[in-house]
């Protein structure tokens, strides 16, 4: 495909065989390169060479960590190797890379999640490709699927996972108000409404619409509280639902649905089941809007390469069937269920797409 071969981080038809052989190196050490990046933050051996204009040497880097010094020694060593570190005449300094690692914040919120949720059960890559079902999951808890544990997540873990959850979608939910509400709906439903933060958005946004909240039991518990505590409306209506339910109805009919980042929690089959559900549950005028990121339209490498590696993560830990989807892909399973993609946007907030659908 030319989006492929446009963005290809291995462009072996350009690269020197030399590069090519350095890059495939570094990704047989990968797992190494990660865990070692992690404990340069974690320990502040970055972040104090950031805050050194000069740069540290070896017995100054020692100071004040709770870290033996052969530990140190080859933590910074691995950390040359990665490009995180350099050293020159026995000063040791940060690198470009090393000061956006610890200082980007999509960087921390994908590498704790990484760290946290997915590094452990990656092993099981194979395993759950072959079962088509989450063999990293046992690692975290017992459930067939992360979305049925989310509760009950130590909190640590809870917090990376939410983190990395929230941070794409909180950057589009301004942006979009405008349009969402263009339509002018009395009756919004937030399907996999997470922490509610959609439809507070939503509540602060226009004081007449009435939001509909539906989720997982334990995932309802907690947006509960979280709503209660925002002390903002009581307009919206909490709805205990699993979604892939088919024998179950979605309850009421409303102008919008809203689906945000959940589509892609399913698989082909169940993302087509899902939205024949929606339609039965959409007045005749009304709009079903799904924002996703879809790795095909992304305008930059990094963001492909962290979606394609996100579909890993629901291979191995999620529910082993679903994935961070091709545009063109999801589009063909909408037409499938029967509704008209009346508007695409793309690359709002840098990575997002608002596809608007209608019956």
């Amino acid at each position: 495909m030319e989006f492929n071969n446009r963005h290809s981080f291995f462009k072996d038809q350009n690269d020197h065989a030399f590069t090519a052989l350095e890059k495939a190196h570094f990704i047989s050490f990968a797992p190494y390169a990660f865990q070692a990046s992690v404990l340069l933050r974690d320990f502040d051996i970055l972040k104090k060479l950031y805050k050194s204009e000069k740069g540290l040497s070896f017995a100054e880097l020692m100071q004040d960590l709770n870290i033996s010094h052969y530990g140190l020694r080859v933590l910074v060593e691995a950390g040359i190797g990665i490009g995180l570190i350099q050293i020159s005449d026995e000063v040791y300094t940060i690198t470009k890379t090393g000061v956006m690692f610890i200082n980007d914040p999509m960087v921390r919120v994908n590498t704790n999640f990484m760290r946290d949720i997915c590094y452990e059960g990656s092993s099981k890559l194979k395993e759950s490709i072959l079962n088509g079902k989450p063999e990293g999951l046992p690692y975290l808890g017992e459930w067939n699927t992360i979305y049925e544990g989310l509760s009950k997540l130590n909190p640590q873990q809870k917090t990376s996972w939410f983190e990395f959850d929230n941070y794409y979608s909180d950057l589009v939910f301004p942006i979009i108000m405008p349009y969402l509400f263009s339509y002018q709906p009395k009756h919004i439903l937030d399907i996999g409404c997470n922490t509610g933060k959609f439809s507070i958005e939503c509540l602060k946004y226009n004081a007449e619409v009435n939001m509909h909240l539906i989720d997982l039991p334990g995932q309802i518990k907690i947006v509960k509280k979280i709503l209660e505590d925002q002390n903002i409306s009581t307009r919206y209506e909490l709805i205990e639902h699993n979604i892939l339910d088919q024998s179950l109805d979605i309850p009421g009919k409303y102008d919008i649905i809203w689906m945000s980042q959940f589509l892609d929690c399913f698989s082909d089959d169940e993302i087509i089941g899902i939205l024949k559900k929606c339609k039965l549950a959409l007045n005749p005028n009304g709009k079903i809007i799904i924002n996703e990121t879809f790795w095909d339209q992304q305008k930059f490498h990094a963001a492909m390469y962290s979606l394609q590696m996100t579909s890993l993560y629901f291979t191995t830990m999620a529910n082993g069937n679903s994935q961070m989807y091709d545009s063109r892909v999801f589009i063909k399973l909408i037409e499938e269920a029967g509704l008209k993609l009346i508007k695409e946007e793309h690359q709002i907030a840098t990575t997002h797409s608002l596809l608007t659908l209608s019956l």
